[in-house]
């Protein structure tokens, strides 16, 4: 037994260091987004105070842009819709930050799952997977941040307001003048990079999680894949004791290894569910008005280039919780597609192996995934219904305006 143990506790070990999520965790306890785990024991208190702190610039550039809308109305729509945009972004992150403080313990928890709570089912052999996978989904994070990194600099070098400023915002100060242009474009800059880049940094987070239980799925059906092989080149007969031992053995591991996915993707879910919701209303709101801004009032390549980036970056958002989530539901489809075919090559073994594999098939056919609020699943039909909403309100605001011309 010791030698076995000390086995698993190496493999925990590697599989933990090949999950890390030090990467994302970093950055969102340096933006005082979210305190990393290590961090968890101190106290919170100036955390809390930089996290308002953070909170202040979105708040603030959010109360400018609101005054906007109610001191010039719906007299100059494109500008009123473009405005509306920005409010919609910063509100959510604003309800997303809060979100983040709430749901603090589950996500410290959730980054230490491979380790804690997958530790024990994970084998030598099953770290080439790991390891291929979460590099995959890392290089895919860091690809996605900085594509929000380059959204915000093309944003911020595309004046859209009288002053030459990135935002139309309501000021106290003549910002025309070089000092006052200065403090206000560094505020704009601030804002608009903490808003997007954490945001995406925060989504490059949520969906490393999901992908860590749809690499769980994955090791999980190739075990069961595995013993179904094993017996049906070597079946095993009730009078064979050890070997039936070893059998019940490896499946029973294998339902407690489901379990444990299973709870780890519903506390996910409850963690996520609402700012999903949330995020899902306010990307579809956001893309309505950005089409509008690009087929009524992108003039030249600099101003469609603007509201292009806007575009992309809320797909984007949108997008990869629906890829991330889509994929977590295939692979929990294919746990079940794996006991069922391992059915056929027990048929020999005793009724209580039979019945712990039918129970297992039985769970896995109600696939795990991540919902809107329990409104919808997170797959890539969701997004493009979303995408199809939005166009739908698109066509009613065009209309609207080419009947006021």
């Amino acid at each position: 037994m010791a030698p076995a143990a000390a086995s698993s506790s190496a493999a925990a070990a590697a599989a933990a260091s090949a999950s890390d999520l030090g990467h994302l965790l970093r950055p969102l306890h340096w933006a005082a987004v979210l305190r990393h785990p290590h961090s968890a024991a101190a106290s919170p208190l100036f955390f809390r105070l930089c996290t308002v702190a953070m909170a202040s610039f979105a708040f603030t550039s959010t109360c400018s842009e609101v005054t906007v809308l109610f001191r010039d109305g719906t007299a100059d729509l494109d500008a009123f819709t473009l405005t509306l945009s920005v409010v919609d972004t910063n509100t959510i992150w604003l309800f997303r930050m809060a979100h983040t403080v709430a749901c603090e313990r589950a996500y410290h928890k959730l980054a230490h799952q491979v380790r804690n709570d997958f530790g024990e089912f994970l084998t030598l052999e099953d770290l080439p997977l790991l390891r291929g996978q979460s590099r995959v989904v890392r290089r895919f994070a860091l690809a996605y941040i900085w594509f929000g990194v380059g959204a915000c600099a093309y944003y911020l070098v595309s004046p859209v307001s009288a002053e030459g400023l990135p935002f139309i915002l309501a000021l106290p100060f003549d910002a025309t003048r070089p000092l006052s242009f200065a403090a206000t474009w560094l505020f704009c800059t601030v804002t608009c990079l903490h808003v997007v880049v954490m945001t995406m940094v925060l989504d490059s987070l949520n969906v490393s999680l999901i992908a860590q239980l749809r690499i769980q799925l994955t090791l999980l059906s190739g075990k069961i894949v595995g013993i179904a092989k094993e017996m049906s080149e070597k079946p095993v007969r009730s009078s064979e004791t050890s070997l039936y031992s070893e059998l019940h053995y490896r499946l029973e591991k294998c339902i407690r290894h489901h379990q444990t996915i299973i709870k780890n993707a519903d506390l996910l879910e409850r963690s996520l569910g609402a700012m999903l919701l949330a995020q899902s209303v306010a990307i579809g709101a956001a893309v309505c008005f950005q089409m509008f801004q690009i087929a009524t009032s992108a003039n030249g390549l600099q101003q469609t280039g603007k509201f292009c980036c806007y575009l992309f970056a809320m797909l984007a958002e949108l997008y990869v919780y629906c890829w991330f989530g889509d994929d977590l539901i295939t692979e929990s489809e294919n746990v079940a597609q794996a006991a069922y075919d391992a059915v056929t090559s027990l048929q020999e073994c005793p009724v209580s192996i039979k019945r712990s594999l039918l129970l297992l098939m039985h769970r896995a056919q109600r696939p795990l995934r991540i919902t809107a609020g329990g409104f919808f699943p997170l797959s890539r039909e969701s997004f493009v219904s979303v995408v199809n909403v939005s166009y739908s309100f698109f066509a009613i605001l065009r209309n609207f305006k080419d009947e006021e011309e």
